[in-house]
């Protein structure tokens, strides 16, 4: 038999939000290179678990997957940025003015 899921007592505090503080604008190339570094040391994660797997290292075949999709992942994030600036830059240059 199972028992029934007893009720919540009392309503949760409303959360309080506090103002973020104002950061000073972060350069855009610095951004875009902790980006990059990000991803490759991503894809040399999944490239290096991928290795030893394929050298016969006691790795398990889950532990490859996860690091080979999250690379997958990181570079089409990559990529679909690029493509919105390539965008973004293409719109710029057909304004007339």
């Amino acid at each position: 038999m199972i028992d029934a899921i007893a009720p919540v007592s009392g309503a949760l505090p409303a959360p309080e939000f506090a103002p973020r503080p104002v950061r000073p604008t972060a350069d855009f190339s610095r951004l875009v290179g902790e980006g990059l570094g990000a991803l490759n040391t991503s894809l040399n994660a999944g490239d290096q678990a991928l290795r030893a797997m394929a050298a016969g290292e006691a790795i398990p075949l889950h532990d490859v997957m996860i690091a080979m999709e999250r690379a997958r992942l990181d570079l089409q994030f990559a990529v679909e940025v690029r493509n919105r600036v390539v965008e973004a830059y293409q719109q710029l240059t057909q304004m007339q003015l």
